[in-house]
């Protein structure tokens, strides 16, 4: 609609009047995280209880064992194991956004406004969900290695309690100390490392892997490649051989394609790749450097995180006093966190 100067029949209050029958509101993406989280509602006021047994295993029976004939003496003979309780909780906490507009701008447009600030009101909250789930990844073990249960369990294998922390530093970086199996310098070492692991867990099905679509990684003094940038940058290179590069390149593979198109790559090494812009900042250990800048990903099965809902997003609009402007809020009661720690782990990415 042009803008009208002057004239004699309000030509001039066009551009106010499209304004206000067309608000363009602010655009906002969820990534969908809580697609790969446990949803549940509270069971203890705004708490989830979430109760963890040790893994119960079997060991060959000897009917020698014991005394008694029952096949259950001192190990390595047959042992009746003792499943412990561990009680852990997740908390559900209020999340609210307000806005209020004018009704000046026409009476008749005013349900029209309050429904375009209410999508957008709808589409902010996916995006806090989303900043939930990521926040939980800093609940998970901060150190690479994985801790295991201790005596070990009566068939004689190792189990773990906790998944110890992956670490992702920057392209041709070698130096400080590396973890076996934990530590990579490209995004595809580190979700083979991932898919290691996660069978060294025992855990069914396919690994789920958060990584940053914004964030600086770490780069050697010097380092002029293509592995620069964000970790979803970084990926789209390895798979392409520098299709999104600074240097130039138009080879891109239908993995290239599926990331860009949809933010994710749904099997790489059989593990789903997600790359979110809410991952939480923390100073961490890595390579055995301390007080490192760092974004906080995960890596988990779809079991490891809940998702709490006391309440799900209410929209309630009203009228300021005086009654010149109109109200609207989004009220939501929710919380994430980590529910297994034997179910997945943190990825600390190296950051400039």
């Amino acid at each position: 609609m042009a803008y009208v100067l002057g004239g004699g029949n309000n030509e001039a209050d066009g551009f106010t009047t499209a304004i206000a029958n067309f608000a363009l509101r602010a655009m906002h993406e969820s990534t969908g995280l809580v697609e790969f989280t446990q949803v549940v509602a509270p069971n203890q006021g705004n708490q989830y209880l979430v109760p963890n047994f040790a893994p119960i295993t079997y060991q060959d029976y000897n009917p020698a064992g014991s005394s008694g004939g029952d096949g259950f003496g001192t190990p390595p003979l047959a042992v009746e194991q003792n499943p412990a309780l561990g009680q852990g909780s997740i908390t559900a906490t209020p999340a609210v956004a307000a806005t209020a507009f004018d009704v000046f701008y026409a009476w008749t447009t005013s349900f029209e406004l309050a429904a375009t600030l209410g999508a957008e009101l709808g589409e902010s909250y996916g995006e806090k969900v989303d900043i939930r789930v990521c926040e939980a990844f800093l609940s998970f073990k901060v150190s690479p290695g994985n801790t295991n249960y201790s005596p070990t369990p009566a068939d004689g294998f190792a189990r773990p309690t906790q998944l110890g922390a992956m670490e992702v530093i920057g392209a041709t970086n070698t130096s400080g100390t590396w973890t076996m199996g934990f530590t990579s310098n490209t995004i595809l070492g580190l979700v083979r490392n991932v898919k290691q692991n996660y069978k060294t867990a025992r855990l069914p099905g396919t690994p789920i892997i958060v990584l940053d679509s914004n964030g600086d990684a770490q780069t050697q003094s010097g380092y002029t490649g293509d592995q620069v940038g964000s970790s979803l940058n970084r990926m789209l290179a390895e798979l392409t051989g520098g299709a999104v590069s600074q240097t130039g390149g138009s080879n891109l593979s239908n993995l290239g394609n599926e990331l860009l198109s949809t933010g994710r790559i749904e099997s790489v090494y059989g593990c789903m790749v997600v790359f979110t812009t809410f991952l939480s900042s923390a100073v961490r250990t890595v390579v055995g450097q301390t007080s490192l800048p760092v974004l906080v990903g995960g890596y988990f099965h779809e079991t490891a995180i809940f998702t709490v809902l006391k309440e799900g997003l209410q929209i309630k609009m009203g009228e300021k006093p005086g009654g010149l402007q109109m109200w609207l809020t989004g009220l939501a009661y929710m919380g994430a966190g980590v529910a297994d720690p034997r179910r997945g782990g943190a990825i600390n990415i190296l950051q400039e």
